[in-house]
Formats: C-alpha cells, sequence, structure tokens
C-alpha cells in the first residue's frame, strides 16, 4: 500500500477542492455578521480576505468539476442533478467574483450601505453554496458519480 492510497484510488481530484471555498465562503459570513453586529473594520477584513480566498479556491473546484464531469454518465438522472449542480456552482462562484470586486474596489470607501448588501450578498452566497453542495452530494452518495465501486464478490 502506497503513502496516500486513497489518493490513488480517485476516480478525479475534485474532491480534494471543493471543501475549500465552502468553508472559506461560510468563513467569511461569520466573520462579517460578527464585523456588522460589532462594527468591526478588523473582522470586515478578515471577512473580505476569506472571501478571497474561497474565490480562488473556487476557480480549482471549477476546474476539477469540468474535469470530473467525464464520469457522469451522458444522460439520465445523474446527468440531470450534475448539470443543475454545475449551473448553481458557477453562478455562487460569479456571484462570491462580484462579491470580491465590490470589497476590493470599495475596500476604502466601505459605507454602512455598501456593508449591509455585503452582508447580504454573503448570505446570498452561502443560501446558493447550500443548493450547490447538496446536488453535489447527491451526485456522489445517490448516484455514486466518481466513486470506484468494488468488484461483486469483493
Amino acid at each position: 500500500m502506497g503513502f496516500f492510497p486513497g489518493l490513488k484510488d480517485m476516480l478525479n481530484y475534485h474532491p480534494l477542492f471543493v471543501h475549500f471555498p465552502i468553508a472559506f465562503w461560510l468563513a467569511a459570513l461569520l466573520f462579517e455578521g460578527i464585523a456588522v453586529w460589532r462594527s468591526s473594520e478588523e473582522m470586515h477584513r478578515t471577512a473580505a480576505r476569506l472571501l478571497y480566498l474561497g474565490t480562488l479556491a473556487a476557480f480549482f473546484a471549477a476546474g476539477t468539476g469540468l474535469y470530473a464531469e467525464e464520469a457522469v454518465p451522458e444522460s439520465g438522472p445523474a446527468r440531470d442533478v450534475m448539470e443543475i449542480h454545475e449551473k448553481l456552482m458557477l453562478i455562487t462562484t460569479s456571484l462570491a467574483v462580484g462579491l470580491s470586486m465590490l470589497a476590493f474596489f470599495c475596500r476604502r470607501n466601505f459605507t454602512r450601505g455598501i456593508q449591509r448588501l455585503f452582508l447580504v450578498g454573503l448570505l446570498a452566497l452561502a443560501a446558493l453554496l447550500g443548493l450547490g453542495s447538496d446536488r453535489g452530494a447527491q451526485l456522489v452518495y445517490r448516484y455514486a458519480t466518481s466513486v470506484r465501486l468494488p468488484a461483486p464478490g469483493k
């Protein structure tokens, strides 16, 4: 057995990347909520940095996801779910890019109104992320896409 037998058995690397945007974006929402509640510029800067990291990680997740698409049958219910997952996550990533641009370009003049818009955007991001992630989980746990199933009798 090798050093990382699980990596050797992976059909694609998408699962290695998908958890980073999830964690970073949800942490960004948490820190921005604290920033609004406490009127903390430092918490807001932390939220923005977490958003940037999550958005960067999402590009890797999207790239590996597009590659992983090959493991999904050409037609049928798994393909339908995959297409919904793909659309939701591309929309989610696009929203994250927009929020990152808002945070970056308004960083010197981040008014209370912009901060509220930013928080609402992060809430929408979390909602889309939840829907898209659910469809990704459905692909793995219901349709066993990208899972190497053992041969019968083993």
